[in-house]
């Protein structure tokens, strides 16, 4: 039998706070491997805006789970994820789970996720989150935004933190938390995966283990797109600088210079209204992103709110 901890870090979204919280109290829950669930908050406004919502999900708590309130004022990807950490050791559990609050779980969610660790005896496993938009948009656009499929419990050499379940043991073993160098630039996934697999980390994918993520009318633009694949680009190359791996910096000086040439010939599919239509901007912005990394250029998506 497993104790969980649920940590979600919440900015300015109480609605979907609210839906995700009421999704979690869904979940089907498999009591031969699953003991007590704590469902814990990790508010980042300042303003507290999730008090008030934690509150009312509190009186509506079915009794194999307990909701509990955090406030963590302090800015920061890297920041809020390794304060969610802290506070979930408090709780003994057996495994930490991290889900994002734009995002909504399927009723087996919490079944699936355990049921991975335990068949593959991992050391971590991750979901995947299927995009759910606001308003619909085209196929050209939307394809960007799916992620790729794995065979089911898969063994994988990267971590995304929006559908992802760790064993606590592991984590106190090694002392592993987010690098605070990424609060700002995203990618503190990506590094903090590194570091998995540097200490002999095992990550497994978990492909029954559903969730879903609202992709507002912002963030559904041809613009933010670009902006997250040239931001991508800039991460991975920042990442190799730092971790001194050269060899993958000059793989990856090499490849951005490919997506460049290749995106500019495949710039005549623009005007035709197909789905592959974006590709060639894409990898042109990709090749521009793995170049601005090598000059130490960051794009600091959260520094305004960009959330």
């Amino acid at each position: 039998m497993n104790r969980l901890v649920i940590g979600i870090p919440t900015y300015k979204r109480p609605f979907l706070l609210e839906k995700l919280i009421n999704s979690i109290y869904e979940c089907n829950i498999d009591k031969n491997f699953i003991s007590t669930i704590d469902i814990l908050i990790v508010d980042n406004d300042i303003a507290k805006t999730a008090e008030l919502t934690t509150s009312k999900s509190e009186n509506k708590c079915p009794d194999n789970f307990k909701l509990h309130y955090h406030h963590y004022p302090k800015k920061g990807l890297s920041n809020v994820r390794n304060e969610i950490i802290e506070k979930a050791f408090g709780f003994e559990p057996d495994y930490i789970v991290f889900v994002d609050d734009d995002e909504y779980v399927t009723k087996n969610w919490l079944n699936e996720l355990i049921y991975c660790m335990v068949k593959t005896n991992c050391d971590m496993a991750m979901g995947p989150v299927i995009p759910e938009f606001e308003k619909k948009v085209s196929t050209a656009l939307s394809l960007w935004y799916f992620p790729t499929e794995y065979e089911n419990h898969q063994k994988l050499d990267f971590i995304m933190t929006g559908n992802l379940i760790m064993r606590s043991n592991f984590l106190l073993k090694h002392k592993l938390r987010f690098d605070p160098r990424f609060n700002t630039i995203g990618g503190e996934d990506s590094y903090f995966g590194i570091y998995v697999l540097k200490e002999h980390g095992t990550i497994n994918y978990a492909s029954k283990a559903v969730v879903y993520e609202y992709i507002s009318e912002k963030r559904s633009s041809l613009k933010w797109l670009l902006q997250r694949r040239f931001n991508g680009a800039n991460t991975y190359t920042y990442i190799m600088i730092l971790e001194k791996d050269y060899i993958q910096v000059l793989k990856k000086i090499i490849i951005s210079l490919i997506y460049l040439l290749v995106g500019l010939v495949c710039l005549v599919l623009l005007p035709f209204k197909f789905k592959y239509r974006y590709f060639g901007l894409a990898k042109i912005v990709e090749g521009m992103g793995g170049f601005s990394g090598l000059m130490n250029i960051k794009f600091n998506q959260y520094s305004k709110n960009n959330r």
